[in-house]
């Protein structure tokens, strides 16, 4: 596998793609959603050994976080 990472530690790549499915929205919905233009998106979902990698900011992590958690208490 191509990303080197801790066990138990989920990837960025693999967070985004989790929160986009679990909100059931497209990828332009989701950078719509989270307020940040689609190429920042894919910058961050970018494989992390590729020059359009960009590391995504802690208070974005937080940000999805809460809305999953928003998300599932009104489900």
């Amino acid at each position: 596998m191509g990303d080197k990472k801790k066990a138990g530690v989920q990837s960025q790549q693999e967070f985004l793609r989790q929160a986009t499915g679990s909100l059931g929205t497209t990828r332009a919905a989701f950078a719509k959603r989270i307020s940040v233009p689609e190429k920042t998106l894919d910058k961050w979902l970018a494989p992390s050994q590729t020059t359009d990698f960009r590391n995504m900011p802690e208070v974005v992590w937080a940000y999805v976080r809460e809305i999953l958690v928003r998300e599932a208490k009104s489900a």
